[in-house]
C-alpha cells in the first residue's frame, strides 16, 4: 500500500482531505506490527521448548500490545470508510479540488492526475467539473485553450500517471460534448469509481488488522494454557 504507485495515492487522498495521517500511520502500524510478530514468534518458541515461564509472560504481553494495535488498525479503517461513504463525501471533496484547487495547490495536481490516469476518469462528476474552473480561466487568460488536463484523456500505453500520454494529443483542446471530445476524453467522473475502489483497498486494512488481531488471541490462549501446565520441580538430593 505504501509502495504501490497504484494504491498509495489513496493514503495521501485521506490525509489532505482530513490534515490528519492517520490512515497512513496504520500502514506503518501494520508493518511494524508485522516485523514484531516474527520476533515475538521466536521468544514465545524459545519460551515453550525451555519451558520457562517469563519468556512465555513476556510473549503474551507482546501479544496483547500487537492484539491492540492490529484492532486499532482495523477499527480506525472501518471509520475512514463510513466517513468517506456518508453525504457523498468523496464526490463534493473531488470536485472541489478539481474546480477550486487544480493548479492552485501543489499537491493537487500529482493526485488528481493520478486518480484520473489509473481509473480512466476525469473530475468529481465529469469533465465539466473543469469548467470554469481555476484552472481553466488560469489557463484562459494566458491565451492556452484547454477544456480538460491530458490525465482525462484515453491514454497510450507508454503513458504513465506523472506523465501522460494521451492517444489523440489534441484531445486538450476538444469543446465539451463535442464528438472528438467523446471518442478521446474519458468522460466518466472518478468519484463513483474511487469510492469503489478504496471500499475494496479498506477492507484490506479491515481484513489484515482483524485477522491479525484474532490470530493473537489464539496465541494469547495457548500460551496461557502452556503456562498452567508448565510443572516447577525441585530436585532434593540427600547426601550420605
Amino acid at each position: 500500500m505504501l509502495l504501490d504507485p497504484k494504491r498509495n495515492y489513496i493514503l495521501d487522498l485521506v490525509h489532505f482531505s482530513e490534515n490528519d495521517p492517520l490512515l497512513k500511520a496504520s500502514a506503518y502500524v501494520s508493518l511494524v506490527c508485522g516485523c514484531a510478530q516474527l520476533l515475538v514468534g521466536f521468544l514465545g518458541l524459545c519460551g515453550a521448548c525451555y519451558r520457562s515461564r517469563f519468556l512465555l509472560f513476556a510473549f503474551i504481553l507482546f501479544l496483547v500490545g500487537t492484539f491492540l494495535a492490529d484492532v486499532s488498525m482495523g477499527t480506525l479503517s472501518l471509520f475512514y470508510k463510513d466517513k468517506f461513504s456518508s453525504n457523498n463525501y468523496m464526490e463534493v471533496y473531488l470536485k472541489n479540488l478539481t474546480n477550486n484547487r487544480y493548479s492552485r495547490d501543489r499537491w493537487v495536481m500529482p493526485l488528481m492526475d493520478t486518480i484520473q490516469f489509473y481509473h480512466e476518469c476525469c473530475g468529481g462528476d465529469g469533465p465539466l467539473d473543469y469548467k470554469d474552473s481555476f484552472w481553466y480561466i488560469t489557463n484562459t487568460l494566458r491565451g492556452t485553450r484547454s477544456f480538460v488536463p491530458p490525465s482525462c484523456c484515453k491514454q497510450a500505453q507508454v503513458g504513465r500517471a506523472w506523465a501522460p500520454v494521451p492517444i489523440d494529443p489534441m484531445c486538450i483542446t476538444y469543446r465539451y460534448l463535442s464528438p472528438p471530445y467523446q471518442t478521446s476524453v474519458n468522460t466518466v467522473g472518478c468519484s463513483e469509481r474511487l469510492m469503489s475502489w478504496f471500499n475494496e483497498q479498506i477492507w484490506i486494512f479491515v481484513g489484515f488488522g482483524f485477522g491479525s488481531a484474532l490470530t493473537m488471541m489464539l496465541g494469547i490462549c495457548l500460551s496461557c494454557c502452556l503456562i498452567s501446565r508448565i510443572r516447577i520441580y525441585h530436585v532434593i538430593r540427600d547426601d550420605y
